[in-house]
Parts: structure tokens; C-alpha cells; sequence
């Protein structure tokens, strides 16, 4: 495989190695405020998939096997060569479950933040009409592809509150990279491939081999915050409580991959458990090491 150049930070010098996967669409940036809880236990390593950031465009199709397989190809580049262990959240805990399958003598423990599952085809199984509408595959491709199409300052119009919500997080350096992450359109373009591929990921991940007998820790959100979230946006009670319920079992489900798990609910914390509940992990990832 050619040389990728992938953007990535490493911070900390702690004696264990922890490789974070953003979710679909997300900034490492997001991970600044708990990196800085984790730095002096936990050597940090922070990076962009192919199309996020300052790093290369994708040069392949963007399935969890191609980003997994970059993501190796990061980690040998810059010399981590320990055991180490992978954080993955939402869709990146689906890059993480694909890699622990690719790569399992490299891992040392596997944390997955309320996660894709490998089955998540079973959330639209469900008789939720209205919520079917709002989280179909097809809408968000078609929705970053549009907005792949639109000017930078459409698009710094339209993720305002996204990039708002970094002031006085991060140095003024820092927003100048953010503000360039969401208008760009190679961003929106990877967003896209990157769901027209769940399908065919979920399922390559299922045919492979047994998962890893390693230490695993999976967190899950909080059904009734969830419930109560969905229902802000318009989507009927009975059916959040359906779809909430469902992915509760599929998290449960992910943490029995492995014997060696534990399961954790998030209390008080919606999908973005690192920012609701950076408390949580930080114990998860104590557990780990000691």
C-alpha cells in the first residue's frame, strides 16, 4: 500500500498506548477536553480517517476494512508497536469491531462508546415509520452529498452551532482548523461513501473470524435521555421507546462478543457519551490499566 498521510496528534507520554476512532463526521478536536483528563496515565493517539481534516483524500472506497487496514498502516508509521488499547464511538467503534477482527494480536483491550453494531440492520426492522423516515441510510447520503455541492460559507452557515460550540474549548489556532473541517466539501463527500457502506460493512464484519478473547468495555446511553431526545424531535414516544429498547439489546449484544467484557450504562448521557460522561470513561479506561 502507498504511503498515506493521514492527519494525527499524539499527546501525553503515559505508559499506555490509547488510539481513539471518531464517529462519522466527527472532529478529534471534539476528544480535547477528556485527552486532557487521560494525558499523564495514557500516551494519546488522535487522528483523521482519509477525507476528514488536513489528512489525503480517500484513495479507496471508504468501508471499515479500508479504514481499518489505513488506520494500521498510521499506527506502524509512526512506532507504536506495544499492545494498545482502541476507543471507538458510534461509527468508529464499527471501525474498531472490524479491526480487533483484522488485527487482534495487536490490541490490548477494546473500549466501544455506545457503538454501531454490527447488526444495526435490525433498527429499521422495527415499526417505527416516522423514525424510519428521519434516520434513513439513503437521506443522510443524499444530505452530505448536497452538501458537498454548497460554498464554504453555506456550509460555515449551515454547521454554525457545530463550530460555535468550540469557543473557549480550544486555542484560537485550533478553531481556525475546525472552522475548515466543517466547510469541507471532501468531508461531506467521505461522510456519504462512508454510510453507503454500513450495509456491506456490517456484513464483512460478521463473516470473519470470532472476535478477540481480549478485555472489552462497552458503554451505552441512556434510554430514557434518548427516548426523550427523539421525542424533541418530533418522533412519536411509542416509537423511540421501540428503537431506544432495540439498541439497548444490540449494545448488550456487542458486549458479549468477548468473555472478558464489561457493560456500562451511561446515566445522564445521550450519544456522545464522552462529552456527557468523560467521568465514566476515564474510570473504564482505570480499570483497564490496573
Amino acid at each position: 500500500m502507498r504511503k498515506l498521510d493521514l492527519e494525527y496528534k499524539i499527546i501525553g507520554e503515559g505508559r499506555g498506548v490509547l488510539v481513539i476512532e471518531t464517529g462519522i463526521g466527527g472532529s478529534f478536536y471534539d476528544w480535547y477536553p477528556i485527552v486532557e483528563k487521560l494525558k499523564e496515565h495514557f500516551t494519546i493517539v488522535l487522528y483523521h480517517r482519509a477525507g476528514y481534516g488536513k489528512s489525503q483524500n480517500p484513495s479507496t472506497p471508504r468501508t471499515t476494512k479500508n479504514i481499518a487496514n489505513e488506520l494500521n498502516c498510521l499506527l506502524e508509521a509512526i512506532g507504536i508497536k506495544e499492545k494498545f488499547i482502541l476507543m471507538g464511538h458510534s461509527f468508529g467503534g464499527l471501525c474498531v469491531q472490524q479491526y480487533a477482527k483484522m488485527y487482534p494480536h495487536k490490541l490490548k483491550s477494546i473500549v466501544l462508546l455506545d457503538s454501531t453494531s454490527f447488526n444495526f440492520k435490525s433498527l429499521y426492522m422495527l415499526d417505527i415509520p416516522v423514525m424510519k423516515e428521519f434516520i434513513a441510510i439513503n437521506k443522510m447520503v443524499e444530505s452530505n452529498i448536497n452538501s458537498s455541492k454548497k460554498s464554504k460559507e453555506e456550509l460555515k452557515k449551515q454547521n454554525q452551532n457545530i463550530i460555535s460550540a468550540y469557543n473557549n474549548r480550544i486555542s484560537e489556532e485550533d478553531m481556525v482548523a475546525v472552522e475548515e473541517f466543517f466547510t469541507s466539501h471532501m468531508l461531506h463527500k467521505t461522510i456519504a461513501q462512508e454510510f453507503e457502506n454500513w450495509d456491506t460493512d456490517s456484513k464483512d464484519i460478521k463473516d470473519m473470524r470470532e472476535f478477540p478473547q481480549i478485555p472489552l468495555i462497552v458503554v451505552a446511553r441512556d434510554i430514557d435521555l434518548a427516548i426523550k431526545e427523539w421525542i424533541d424531535y418530533d418522533i412519536p414516544e411509542k416509537e423511540a421507546v421501540l428503537y431506544e429498547n432495540q439498541w439497548r439489546r444490540l449494545q448488550r449484544e456487542l458486549s458479549e462478543v468477548s468473555e472478558k467484557s464489561k457493560f456500562i450504562i451511561a446515566q445522564g448521557s445521550g450519544h456522545e457519551v464522552y462529552l456527557d460522561r468523560p467521568d465514566l470513561i476515564i474510570n473504564s479506561l482505570n480499570i483497564i490499566i490496573s
